[in-house]
C-alpha cells in the first residue's frame, strides 16, 4: 500500500461523518421511569439508562453537526410497549457484523470475538486472534467504504451490524442495508475528544450482549492505570512537540481539542498548536510548519514514514527542524502488518493507557521504565 493510500485509509477511520435519510425523532422520557442510568464518566456520545422491562441507550451526536438522538432499546423478554425507539434489539445478542476494525478491538477486550462474522477491513487487521478467525473463514470480509457485499451480509444474518459513516453519501449503503432487514447501530466513538471517553465506548458495545458488569470492570482498570500515570507528569517542564507530515500539499495536524492533544498534554508535553477550538483535526501550509515547529523538541506521527532518511528525502528543508538534527522523532507505527495496517488505530482506541505510558517514555524518560508498544523511534 502506498503512503498516501495508506494515510487516506486512516483519514477515512478517523476523520468522517455519516448522515441517515431516516427521519430519526427526539422522544420525550419524562413518562419513563428510569430504574438506574449508567455511570458514564467520559464519553459524551451516549447514555445507557435501565427501565422497568428494557435498557436504553441513547446515542447523541452520532456525527459531526448532527444534534438528532437514536434510542436503542435491548430487552431480554417481552419487546416493550410503552417505550419509544428507532431500533429494538433482543439481548443477549450472538452475532455482529463490524464496519470499523475499532470495533473488534472492543469485543476482543470483552472475550466476544467469536460473536463476530463479518468484519471490513480484514487486511488490515493487526491482532492475531481476530487474524486467526479470519484465516479459518469465522469471519468474513464485508467489504471497504461504500462497496459492502449486501448478499453476503444477508446470507450471514448477524443479529446487528455496528456502522458508522464517510459522509452524507454514506446514507445510501447504510439505508441499503436497512431495507434489507438488518439491524444497524451507529457507533460514534471517534467523536470522542478525551482518550478515556473513546475507550468507554466498551460500554456501549457491551450492552447489547448483557456484560455491561464485566465492561466496567475492564474500564475502572484503564481509567486507574490511566489517572495513575498522569501524576507522574505534573509540574514538570515541557518539552514542545508537533505532529504529522505533509499530504497533497496540506499538513493536518490534530486539533486543540481532540483526543491526540489530551494526550499530548497528560504526558507532559506542550503541543505547538493550542490556539484553536477543533475537535478533529485543522490543515497548515507546509510554509507555516516549517517556521512554526523550527525549534520543537519532538516530532510525532509520520504517518507510514520508518526513517528519518525517508521524511527527509521528502522534503531536504525538514533537516533544519531542531527534532530532526537532535533525532527525536517517533512514530506511532511499531505494530504494524504486511498490508500498512496499523495496532495503534485497531487496539489503541480501548488502550489509551498504554499510549499514554509511550508518551511518557518518549517525552520523560526517566520517569518510567518501559518499552514503547505502539511507537517507535526513528533512525
Amino acid at each position: 500500500m502506498s503512503k498516501s493510500r495508506f494515510f487516506t485509509y486512516i483519514s477515512f477511520l478517523f476523520f468522517f461523518s455519516c448522515q441517515l435519510d431516516d427521519n430519526a425523532v427526539s422522544f420525550d422520557t419524562t413518562s419513563l421511569e428510569v430504574v438506574k442510568a449508567e455511570t458514564v464518566k467520559y464519553a459524551k456520545g451516549f447514555s445507557i439508562e435501565e427501565l422497568d422491562n428494557c435498557k436504553l441507550i441513547t446515542l447523541k451526536n452520532s456525527w459531526s453537526g448532527e444534534n438528532v438522538s437514536y434510542r436503542y432499546v435491548l430487552y431480554d423478554e417481552e419487546k416493550p410497549e410503552n417505550v419509544e425507539g428507532d431500533l429494538f434489539i433482543k439481548t443477549p445478542i450472538q452475532s455482529i457484523a463490524c464496519m470499523s476494525l475499532t470495533h473488534v478491538a472492543f469485543l476482543e477486550k470483552l472475550g466476544l470475538l467469536n460473536s463476530v462474522v463479518a468484519l471490513s477491513g480484514c487486511d488490515y487487521v493487526s491482532s492475531t486472534n481476530v487474524r486467526s478467525l479470519i484465516n479459518n473463514g469465522a469471519i468474513k470480509e464485508v467489504g471497504q467504504g461504500q462497496n459492502v457485499n449486501y448478499e453476503m451480509l444477508v446470507e450471514e444474518s448477524p443479529e446487528l451490524v455496528m456502522a458508522f459513516g464517510v459522509d452524507a453519501s454514506s446514507s445510501n449503503h447504510l439505508n441499503k442495508m436497512k431495507r434489507l432487514g438488518l439491524n444497524i447501530v451507529l457507533n460514534a466513538e471517534y467523536m470522542e475528544t478525551h482518550p478515556l471517553g473513546r475507550a468507554e465506548w466498551i460500554k456501549f458495545i457491551a450492552a447489547f450482549y448483557g456484560v455491561d458488569k464485566n465492561a466496567a470492570i475492564i474500564f475502572d482498570e484503564i481509567e486507574k492505570e490511566y489517572l495513575s500515570l498522569l501524576t507522574l507528569t505534573e509540574g514538570l517542564e515541557k518539552p514542545t512537540v508537533f505532529v504529522g507530515m505533509p499530504w497533497n500539499g496540506s499538513w493536518y495536524v490534530p486539533g486543540a481539542k481532540s483526543f491526540q492533544a489530551q494526550l499530548l498534554s497528560d504526558a507532559g508535553s506542550e503541543y505547538l498548536w493550542l490556539d484553536n477550538e477543533e475537535q478533529s483535526s485543522l490543515v497548515k501550509a507546509k510554509e507555516v510548519i516549517l517556521d512554526e515547529a523550527y525549534d520543537a523538541d519532538f516530532w510525532l506521527n509520520q504517518n507510514s514514514y520508518s526513517s528519518i532518511e525517508e521524511i527527509v528525502s521528502y522534503d531536504e528543508n525538514f533537516k533544519g527542524f531542531k527534532a530532526v538534527g537532535e533525532k527525536q522523532l517517533f512514530n506511532n507505527n511499531k505494530r504494524i502488518n504486511s498490508k500498512s495496517g496499523n495496532d495503534y488505530w485497531e487496539s489503541g482506541v480501548v488502550n489509551p493507557h498504554i499510549v499514554l505510558r509511550d508518551l511518557i517514555e518518549i517525552f520523560h524518560p526517566e520517569l518510567i521504565d518501559h518499552e514503547l508498544y505502539y511507537y517507535k523511534k526513528l533512525e
